[in-house]
């Protein structure tokens, strides 16, 4: 939830996947890229159950961002 929410809380912009990370373990606990690709993966799947898809766009090499 914390991830869906930044992102709509920025949802005007494309955001990180640094700043993403940053955000969720406040520089206090080592996590890697791949953790953030498996968070995305299982936001992604919760929404299609509820049948929202396509929300979150990935953009190549810059981050994440929310379509309208």
């Amino acid at each position: 939830m914390k991830t869906l929410y930044y992102l709509f809380k920025n949802a005007e912009r494309i955001v990180s996947r640094a700043e993403i990370l940053d955000y969720l373990w406040d520089n206090e606990v080592y996590a890697d890229d791949n953790s953030l690709s498996v968070i995305m993966t299982r936001i992604r799947e919760k929404l299609k159950e509820i049948g929202i898809e396509n929300l979150i766009e990935t953009k190549r090499g810059q981050g994440y961002k929310l379509e309208k």
